[in-house]
């Protein structure tokens, strides 16, 4: 069944209500390839149209008792994945200005103009992160592209507050390793988030 016709299976949308993963998943399942396509259209890329994907299901999860409330969640489904497209788009439109006007010095921000294009960074970004162990790269995501604070994060996952800040340590130093390898020239990872993120 696919993600537009489960307007007619309102128990779905009850149980996701209730906290129940089983119609999470079913829902995730069903509404994928649409989204995916439609993120495509807009973004052109397949990895950032997969992130729209998982980020679209997180805001899912994250209002499921509302969803299920509503007469057209669809809809809803469909219309939070399309912001986020817009919204990917607008940060691919001003980084790279955003880049060139930042006070850094020259001869550093020259070597990086020179070897990286704005989309072979955004691309290796998206790969390294995709690369993180799962449950790093879910409090990385929480707590960049979210903003969660560490308490929210430790909250949510039901973990400590340390072990949450440790993650991301973690997850920063195999960013920037990552990146470094790749593209042989050192980005500051808290450039690259606040770049695309």
């Amino acid at each position: 069944m696919s993600g537009e016709h489960l307007n007619t299976v309102p128990e779905l949308w009850q149980r996701l209500a209730a906290g129940d993963e089983q119609a999470f998943r079913t829902l995730f399942h069903a509404f994928t390839p649409s989204l995916f396509a439609a993120a495509m259209q807009v973004v052109k890329l397949e990895e950032p149209a997969r992130e729209i994907v998982q980020e679209t299901f997180l805001k899912v999860w994250m209002h499921r008792e509302a969803l299920g409330l509503m007469e057209n969640p669809s809809g809803w489904v469909f219309r939070a994945a399309s912001n986020l497209s817009i919204s990917y788009l607008r940060k691919q439109a001003s980084a790279w200005k955003w880049l060139q006007q930042q006070p850094f010095s020259a001869a550093a921000t020259n070597d990086v103009l020179e070897k990286v294009s704005f989309r072979e960074a955004q691309q290796l970004l998206h790969a390294a992160i995709a690369a993180l162990p799962p449950k790093r790269q879910l409090i990385f995501r929480l707590s960049r592209q979210e903003e969660l604070t560490h308490a929210e994060i430790a909250e949510k996952l039901n973990m400590s507050q340390n072990t949450v800040k440790n993650q991301i340590v973690l997850a920063v130093k195999f960013l920037e390793q990552y990146i470094q390898q790749h593209l042989d020239v050192f980005i500051p990872l808290f450039l690259l988030t606040e770049i695309f993120f």
